[in-house]
């Protein structure tokens, strides 16, 4: 494998990609390599996900407000009979 210096990488770019591998849980090098592979070798196996990233901030705030309070409720709310 190759090993490369990239200079002059925009502000942005960089604050981008640091999001981006910190979304992932993966180092900004692991991001980048993805970021590479997948835009100039797309016949190259794609890098599994090991997390459940594309499931997590989908729902919107008060999605997420009543579904915490639906758990809560059924939560807080004992019935005897589960208990027989």
């Amino acid at each position: 494998m190759k090993t490369m210096t990239i200079r002059n990488i925009p502000d942005d770019v960089a604050a981008n990609l640091a999001a981006k591998a910190k979304a992932e849980n993966r180092s900004v090098n692991a991001t980048v390599v993805g970021v590479l592979t997948s835009s100039f070798a797309p016949s190259a196996k794609p890098v599994p996900k090991v997390d459940f990233s594309e499931f997590c901030g989908v729902w919107s705030k008060e999605e997420a407000d009543t579904f915490e309070k639906i758990i809560e409720e059924s939560f807080e709310r004992i019935d005897p009979e589960d208990w027989k």
